[in-house]
């Protein structure tokens, strides 16, 4: 991909420097997304409001998240873990969304796609 943008600019200094290569490879894995992602949240759970509005978050984040109610320490159980970033893996929504949930997301691919050649690409399989 490298090459392909700008081979001197990008892919040059990759193929010099192994270095450089191995801090792209790392910093570029899902592994790492989803550890930075999921930290990043945490923290800003973490946040109260006020410590929310001053961060450089888009105005409408910031007005989500300092709406979240924080419990009392003594409330509070240690929170579940959440990930916010999952590799996709082809028909793994059977793992996330029950029947309903599927069949609420079936009949709103149709209305959206009603009239359109998209309609009939995954007729078969819906």
């Amino acid at each position: 991909m490298a090459s392909f943008i700008d081979d001197e600019k990008y892919a040059k200094p990759l193929r010099e420097d192994p270095q450089k290569l191995n801090n792209v490879l790392q910093y570029s894995s899902f592994k790492h997304m989803k550890e930075v992602v999921n930290k990043a949240m945490d923290d800003l759970f973490k946040m109260t409001p006020e410590e929310i509005m001053k961060t450089n978050l888009p105005d409408q984040m910031k007005k989500t998240f300092s709406k979240v109610e924080k419990k009392e320490d003594s409330e509070a159980s240690s929170p579940p873990s959440v990930n916010f970033i999952r590799k996709g893996i082809v028909g793994d929504w059977r793992n996330h969304l029950s029947e309903d949930q599927s069949k609420r997301m079936d009949q709103k691919f149709a209305e959206r796609t009603k009239g359109t050649e998209i309609e009939n690409y995954w007729k078969e399989y819906m």
